[in-house]
Protein backbone atom coordinates (compact mmCIF):
# COMPACT_ATOMS: atom_id res chain seq x y z
CA UNK A 1 0.00 0.00 0.00
CA UNK A 2 3.33 2.48 0.93
CA UNK A 3 4.66 1.74 -2.66
CA UNK A 4 0.89 2.19 -3.80
CA UNK A 5 0.46 5.30 -2.39
CA UNK A 6 3.79 6.63 -3.09
CA UNK A 7 3.19 6.01 -6.56
CA UNK A 8 0.23 8.00 -6.77
CA UNK A 9 1.55 10.79 -4.94
CA UNK A 10 4.58 10.90 -7.83
CA UNK A 11 2.16 10.85 -10.75
CA UNK A 12 -0.19 13.34 -8.87
CA UNK A 13 3.14 15.56 -8.69
CA UNK A 14 4.08 14.86 -12.38
CA UNK A 15 0.58 15.60 -13.58
CA UNK A 16 0.46 18.53 -11.57
CA UNK A 17 3.99 20.00 -12.89
CA UNK A 18 2.44 19.39 -16.34
CA UNK A 19 -0.55 21.15 -15.77
CA UNK A 20 1.84 24.12 -14.53
CA UNK A 21 4.22 24.08 -17.63
CA UNK A 22 1.16 24.06 -20.07
CA UNK A 23 -0.42 27.10 -18.50
CA UNK A 24 2.51 28.92 -18.86
CA UNK A 25 3.68 28.18 -22.47
CA UNK A 26 -0.58 29.43 -22.77
CA UNK A 27 0.34 32.53 -20.41
CA UNK A 28 3.68 32.98 -22.34
CA UNK A 29 1.40 32.45 -25.65
CA UNK A 30 -1.11 34.86 -24.95
CA UNK A 31 0.92 37.42 -23.82
CA UNK A 32 3.08 37.36 -27.14
CA UNK A 33 -0.39 37.84 -28.99
CA UNK A 34 -2.28 40.54 -26.98
CA UNK A 35 1.46 42.20 -26.96
CA UNK A 36 1.77 42.15 -30.85
CA UNK A 37 -2.19 42.86 -31.15
CA UNK A 38 -1.74 46.33 -29.20
CA UNK A 39 1.74 47.59 -31.63
CA UNK A 40 0.30 45.64 -34.46
CA UNK A 41 -2.80 47.83 -34.72
CA UNK A 42 -1.05 51.12 -34.10
CA UNK A 43 0.99 50.57 -36.62
CA UNK A 44 -2.05 49.85 -38.87
CA UNK A 45 -3.47 52.92 -38.05
CA UNK A 46 -0.07 54.51 -38.98
CA UNK A 47 0.91 52.94 -42.49
CA UNK A 48 -2.88 51.85 -44.10
CA UNK A 49 -2.32 54.31 -46.90
CA UNK A 50 1.67 53.81 -47.04
CA UNK A 51 1.43 50.72 -49.91
CA UNK A 52 -1.17 49.46 -51.87
CA UNK A 53 -1.74 45.19 -52.21
CA UNK A 54 0.71 44.77 -54.88
CA UNK A 55 3.34 46.54 -53.53
CA UNK A 56 3.34 44.17 -50.43
CA UNK A 57 1.96 41.00 -51.98
CA UNK A 58 3.78 39.29 -55.20
CA UNK A 59 2.01 39.96 -58.28
CA UNK A 60 -0.18 38.52 -60.11
CA UNK A 61 -2.33 38.15 -57.56
CA UNK A 62 -5.35 35.68 -57.16
CA UNK A 63 -3.75 33.60 -60.26
CA UNK A 64 -2.07 30.12 -59.88
CA UNK A 65 1.73 30.23 -61.12
CA UNK A 66 3.21 27.20 -62.21
CA UNK A 67 6.22 26.25 -59.69
CA UNK A 68 6.88 22.47 -60.55
CA UNK A 69 4.80 19.93 -62.39
CA UNK A 70 1.31 19.67 -60.78
CA UNK A 71 2.37 22.52 -58.52
CA UNK A 72 1.10 25.99 -58.20
CA UNK A 73 1.45 28.67 -55.73
CA UNK A 74 -1.29 31.56 -55.62
CA UNK A 75 -0.39 34.88 -54.17
CA UNK A 76 -2.99 36.64 -52.56
CA UNK A 77 -3.96 40.40 -50.89
CA UNK A 78 -2.28 40.69 -47.92
CA UNK A 79 -3.65 40.06 -45.13
CA UNK A 80 -3.26 42.15 -41.61
CA UNK A 81 -3.32 39.68 -38.73
CA UNK A 82 -3.54 42.11 -35.28
CA UNK A 83 -2.85 44.99 -37.55
CA UNK A 84 0.88 43.87 -39.19
CA UNK A 85 0.51 43.81 -43.39
CA UNK A 86 1.40 40.35 -44.35
CA UNK A 87 1.72 38.97 -48.30
CA UNK A 88 -0.03 35.17 -48.04
CA UNK A 89 0.20 32.47 -50.62
CA UNK A 90 -1.26 29.12 -50.94
CA UNK A 91 0.06 26.01 -52.58
CA UNK A 92 -2.11 24.15 -55.14
CA UNK A 93 -0.30 20.16 -56.04
CA UNK A 94 -2.53 17.82 -59.00
CA UNK A 95 -2.37 14.93 -57.27
CA UNK A 96 -2.37 11.74 -59.26
CA UNK A 97 -5.95 11.05 -59.53
CA UNK A 98 -6.15 14.50 -61.07
CA UNK A 99 -7.51 15.95 -58.19
CA UNK A 100 -6.51 19.46 -56.43
CA UNK A 101 -5.11 20.12 -52.81
CA UNK A 102 -5.15 23.49 -51.38
CA UNK A 103 -2.50 24.16 -48.79
CA UNK A 104 -3.34 26.90 -46.67
CA UNK A 105 -6.38 28.65 -49.03
CA UNK A 106 -6.47 32.33 -49.50
CA UNK A 107 -9.19 34.22 -50.04
CA UNK A 108 -11.65 32.50 -52.59
CA UNK A 109 -12.92 34.82 -55.26
CA UNK A 110 -15.12 33.16 -58.59
CA UNK A 111 -12.23 34.03 -60.83
CA UNK A 112 -9.41 31.99 -59.00
CA UNK A 113 -11.89 29.05 -58.58
CA UNK A 114 -12.27 29.29 -62.50
CA UNK A 115 -8.58 29.09 -63.01
CA UNK A 116 -8.36 26.23 -60.76
CA UNK A 117 -11.10 24.13 -61.84
CA UNK A 118 -9.27 24.40 -65.54
CA UNK A 119 -6.77 22.23 -63.79
CA UNK A 120 -8.30 19.93 -61.80
CA UNK A 121 -11.47 19.38 -59.48
CA UNK A 122 -10.64 20.62 -55.66
CA UNK A 123 -10.93 17.79 -53.63
CA UNK A 124 -8.83 18.83 -50.29
CA UNK A 125 -8.83 22.14 -48.36
CA UNK A 126 -5.70 22.08 -45.66
CA UNK A 127 -5.20 23.99 -42.81
CA UNK A 128 -1.54 23.40 -41.66
CA UNK A 129 -1.44 25.21 -38.69
CA UNK A 130 -3.60 27.16 -36.19
CA UNK A 131 -3.77 30.60 -37.64
CA UNK A 132 -4.45 29.49 -41.81
CA UNK A 133 -7.64 28.68 -41.75
CA UNK A 134 -9.67 32.14 -41.72
CA UNK A 135 -10.40 31.56 -45.64
CA UNK A 136 -11.79 28.15 -45.36
CA UNK A 137 -15.56 29.00 -44.92
CA UNK A 138 -16.19 30.67 -48.31
CA UNK A 139 -14.07 27.45 -49.96
CA UNK A 140 -16.46 24.65 -47.75
CA UNK A 141 -19.45 27.27 -49.41
CA UNK A 142 -18.38 27.08 -52.75
CA UNK A 143 -17.10 23.13 -52.76
CA UNK A 144 -19.58 21.28 -50.22
CA UNK A 145 -17.84 18.09 -51.45
CA UNK A 146 -14.08 18.69 -50.36
CA UNK A 147 -12.45 17.06 -47.37
CA UNK A 148 -11.20 19.82 -45.14
CA UNK A 149 -7.86 18.68 -43.13
CA UNK A 150 -6.79 20.64 -40.12
CA UNK A 151 -4.24 20.25 -37.44
CA UNK A 152 -5.24 18.37 -34.15
CA UNK A 153 -7.19 20.99 -31.74
CA UNK A 154 -8.16 23.42 -34.81
CA UNK A 155 -11.51 22.03 -34.53
CA UNK A 156 -11.54 22.94 -31.13
CA UNK A 157 -10.63 26.40 -31.17
CA UNK A 158 -13.42 29.01 -29.67
CA UNK A 159 -12.48 31.28 -33.40
CA UNK A 160 -13.08 27.97 -35.25
CA UNK A 161 -16.09 26.80 -33.78
CA UNK A 162 -18.08 30.09 -33.83
CA UNK A 163 -17.10 30.83 -37.15
CA UNK A 164 -18.82 27.45 -38.57
CA UNK A 165 -15.93 26.55 -40.53
CA UNK A 166 -15.85 22.77 -40.01
CA UNK A 167 -12.80 20.39 -39.68
CA UNK A 168 -13.80 16.94 -41.54
CA UNK A 169 -10.53 14.82 -40.66
CA UNK A 170 -7.38 16.21 -38.11
CA UNK A 171 -3.80 15.94 -39.98
CA UNK A 172 -1.51 13.10 -38.48
CA UNK A 173 2.13 13.08 -38.29
CA UNK A 174 2.28 10.45 -41.23
CA UNK A 175 1.22 11.14 -44.97
CA UNK A 176 -2.64 10.61 -45.55
CA UNK A 177 -3.97 8.17 -47.50
CA UNK A 178 -5.34 10.29 -50.33
CA UNK A 179 -1.97 11.65 -51.28
CA UNK A 180 0.68 9.53 -49.53
CA UNK A 181 1.62 8.40 -53.06
CA UNK A 182 2.83 11.94 -53.77
CA UNK A 183 3.31 13.94 -50.23
CA UNK A 184 5.20 13.29 -47.57
CA UNK A 185 4.14 14.93 -44.00
CA UNK A 186 4.55 15.46 -40.08
CA UNK A 187 3.91 17.81 -37.51
CA UNK A 188 6.09 19.96 -35.63
CA UNK A 189 5.06 20.63 -31.87
CA UNK A 190 5.07 23.27 -29.70
CA UNK A 191 3.24 25.24 -26.84
CA UNK A 192 -0.05 26.72 -26.41
CA UNK A 193 -1.65 24.93 -29.10
CA UNK A 194 0.67 25.64 -31.88
CA UNK A 195 1.55 22.80 -34.09
CA UNK A 196 2.30 23.38 -38.17
CA UNK A 197 2.01 20.32 -40.23
CA UNK A 198 5.03 20.15 -43.38
CA UNK A 199 4.44 18.90 -46.72
CA UNK A 200 7.07 17.22 -48.66
CA UNK A 201 6.14 16.90 -52.55
CA UNK A 202 8.17 14.45 -53.31
CA UNK A 203 8.14 14.61 -57.58
CA UNK A 204 9.62 18.32 -57.61
CA UNK A 205 11.69 18.22 -53.81
CA UNK A 206 9.24 21.04 -52.64
CA UNK A 207 8.96 21.40 -49.13
CA UNK A 208 5.50 23.35 -47.88
CA UNK A 209 5.44 25.03 -44.65
CA UNK A 210 3.30 27.99 -43.47
CA UNK A 211 4.57 30.02 -40.30
CA UNK A 212 7.60 27.96 -39.45
CA UNK A 213 9.69 30.34 -41.78
CA UNK A 214 9.21 34.04 -42.76
CA UNK A 215 10.91 35.53 -45.64
CA UNK A 216 9.51 38.98 -45.83
CA UNK A 217 11.79 40.96 -48.05
CA UNK A 218 12.27 44.28 -46.37
CA UNK A 219 11.24 46.64 -49.27
CA UNK A 220 8.28 45.31 -49.68
CA UNK A 221 6.43 45.72 -46.64
CA UNK A 222 5.14 49.05 -44.85
CA UNK A 223 7.71 51.00 -42.93
CA UNK A 224 6.11 50.52 -39.56
CA UNK A 225 5.35 46.36 -40.62
CA UNK A 226 8.69 46.28 -41.84
CA UNK A 227 10.11 48.06 -38.19
CA UNK A 228 7.87 45.16 -35.98
CA UNK A 229 8.82 42.28 -39.10
CA UNK A 230 12.53 43.41 -38.52
CA UNK A 231 12.04 42.92 -34.50
CA UNK A 232 10.06 39.53 -34.83
CA UNK A 233 13.02 38.47 -37.00
CA UNK A 234 10.92 37.82 -39.77
CA UNK A 235 12.65 39.25 -42.52
CA UNK A 236 15.98 36.98 -42.28
CA UNK A 237 14.32 33.73 -44.01
CA UNK A 238 13.95 32.52 -40.18
CA UNK A 239 11.56 31.89 -37.29
CA UNK A 240 9.88 34.83 -35.87
CA UNK A 241 10.96 35.05 -32.27
CA UNK A 242 7.63 34.99 -30.97
CA UNK A 243 6.98 31.29 -32.26
CA UNK A 244 10.37 30.24 -31.20
CA UNK A 245 9.37 30.72 -27.59
CA UNK A 246 6.44 28.12 -28.30
CA UNK A 247 8.35 25.92 -30.39
CA UNK A 248 11.19 25.45 -28.09
CA UNK A 249 9.04 24.02 -25.56
CA UNK A 250 9.19 20.89 -27.05
CA UNK A 251 12.27 21.67 -28.33
CA UNK A 252 13.88 18.18 -28.55
CA UNK A 253 11.02 16.60 -30.72
CA UNK A 254 10.56 19.88 -32.60
CA UNK A 255 14.65 19.59 -33.49
CA UNK A 256 13.94 16.02 -34.44
CA UNK A 257 11.29 17.00 -37.25
CA UNK A 258 13.35 19.86 -38.21
CA UNK A 259 16.26 17.11 -39.00
CA UNK A 260 14.43 14.93 -41.10
CA UNK A 261 13.28 17.79 -43.24
CA UNK A 262 16.80 18.87 -43.83
CA UNK A 263 17.40 14.91 -44.65
CA UNK A 264 14.35 14.96 -47.17
CA UNK A 265 16.92 17.52 -49.28
CA UNK A 266 14.54 19.65 -50.83
CA UNK A 267 14.88 21.76 -54.06
CA UNK A 268 12.96 25.01 -53.01
CA UNK A 269 11.36 25.75 -49.77
CA UNK A 270 7.54 27.51 -50.01
CA UNK A 271 6.40 29.48 -47.17
CA UNK A 272 3.27 31.63 -46.89
CA UNK A 273 4.63 34.78 -46.10
CA UNK A 274 7.91 36.31 -47.70
CA UNK A 275 9.75 34.78 -50.86
CA UNK A 276 10.11 30.83 -51.33
CA UNK A 277 14.12 29.56 -51.36
CA UNK A 278 14.74 28.50 -54.71
CA UNK A 279 17.72 26.02 -54.75
CA UNK A 280 19.59 24.45 -52.00
CA UNK A 281 16.44 24.01 -49.75
CA UNK A 282 18.40 22.07 -46.97
CA UNK A 283 21.19 24.59 -46.60
CA UNK A 284 18.17 27.38 -46.34
CA UNK A 285 16.71 25.02 -43.80
CA UNK A 286 20.24 25.26 -41.62
CA UNK A 287 20.27 28.54 -41.08
CA UNK A 288 16.46 29.32 -40.81
CA UNK A 289 16.30 26.91 -37.25
CA UNK A 290 19.90 27.27 -36.66
CA UNK A 291 18.47 28.74 -33.19
CA UNK A 292 16.80 25.55 -32.65
CA UNK A 293 19.39 23.35 -33.54
CA UNK A 294 22.64 25.01 -32.08
CA UNK A 295 20.54 25.07 -28.71
CA UNK A 296 20.65 21.11 -29.01
CA UNK A 297 23.84 21.07 -30.44
CA UNK A 298 25.13 22.77 -26.83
Amino acid sequence: MNAERTTHAAADASGAAAARRSGRAWKIGAGIALGAAAVGLAYRRLSAHEHGDREVAYPPLDTPKLLAEDVWIVDGAPIAPMGITLPVRMTVVRLGNGELWLHSPIRYTPALAKALEAIGPIRHLVAPNIAHWTFLKAWQEAYPDATTWGVPGLRDRRQVRNSGVRIDCDLQDAAEEPWAAELEQGIVPGAAGFREAYFFHEASRTLLLVDLIENLQPEKLPPFTRAAMAAAGATDGTTARYLRVLIRWNGDEAATKIRGLIDLDPERVVVAHGAAFEGHGAQHLRHAFAWLLEDRAR
